[in-house]
């Protein structure tokens, strides 16, 4: 590490240079996913990201990397742990990644969870150096827009239950499986929390994620789920299945398939879902893998 080098907390600038940076330091990127400041914003809001614990690396007067800090219950996050090219080779992310480790220690987050792109070797080797091990591999897919694969979907179903926000909100609080930070029932709960302050909004009323959306289905032979969704003009993201009973991979092509009878004419992208017997219904409705995370954990002994 060279000897000049300085951590600050992110929240000692900006979200336009916190912006700016992360998108430096993915320039060569296996998976380069660019920001604005509005995403940048969202992201921070979403995923319960605490900039004061968050860190930014300064030789000098530049910025060579950043990494970001998620807090919640007994829990912290690392996510957006880059370098810049003029700060490599110099273990600025050892640091990083050291300090953060160091906050999330002394707020007494016992369970610290990331994730690492599939194939990106040394930052999967950086991470087991600190006593991070592998939990599971996680996908990130997509759908192109276009009608469901399967018309008669609806014609199967028993009864359609069309839910809002805060049905939806319940069947999350009411899920059994762990889910992964960005689709966690923390991170639903905050969809529809006002946006913050900003110079143009002061009060952070007037400005919320769009609300979340979802299906609960009873079909013909006994299957029975849901899905939910929260859709935009373009695509519909933040997608979650639940199979309540009947064959995993059957209801949920079943349920994408009477969503995007609904939502024709949007883009999908699904992140994070478990590699199991569901996958195979995502790509009988037509979704495919884009890339891999494998997410892991450091637990405080």
């Amino acid at each position: 590490m060279s000897d000049t080098l300085v951590l600050l907390p992110a929240s000692d600038f900006t979200v336009e240079e916190l912006t700016d940076a992360y998108n430096r330091t993915r320039t060569d990127y296996l998976i380069p996913m660019p920001m604005n400041p509005n995403r940048m914003q969202e992201y921070i809001d979403l995923y319960d990201v605490d900039l004061s614990h968050s860190k930014v690396a300064l030789e000098g007067d530049t910025i060579v990397g950043l990494g970001m800090l998620g807090v919640r219950s007994g829990m912290s996050w690392i996510t957006r742990l880059g370098v810049l090219p003029e700060g490599r080779r110099q273990k600025t992310g050892t640091a990083l990644l050291g300090k953060l480790l160091e906050e999330s220690d002394r707020g007494d987050l016992p369970v610290v969870w990331l994730e690492v792109i599939k194939n990106n070797v040394p930052a999967h080797e950086l991470f087991r150096q600190f006593g991070f091990k592998e939990t599971r591999e996680l996908i990130v897919a997509r759908r192109a827009p276009g009608p469901a694969r399967n018309k008669a979907m609806a014609l199967d179903a028993r009864r359609i239950e069309y839910l809002e926000h805060d049905d939806v909100i319940e069947l999350h609080r009411r899920r059994q499986e762990r889910m992964n930070w960005l689709i966690a029932f923390e991170t639903m709960c905050n969809v529809r929390r006002p946006a913050p302050p900003t110079e143009g909004n002061l009060n952070g009323s007037p400005h919320e994620f769009p609300h979340l959306s979802g299906l609960l289905v009873e079909y013909q032979d006994g299957a029975q789920g849901w899905v939910s969704f929260q859709a935009t003009a373009l695509q519909l993201k933040r997608i979650c299945v639940e199979v309540i009973c009947g064959d995993p991979a059957t209801t949920t092509a079943n349920l994408l398939d009477l969503m995007h009878h609904l939502h024709a004419s949007q883009d999908a992208i699904i992140e994070n879902i478990p590699d199991d017997k569901r996958w195979d219904g995502y790509r009988q409705a037509g979704y495919f893998e884009t890339f891999r995370r494998i997410e892991m954990v450091r637990t405080m002994e």
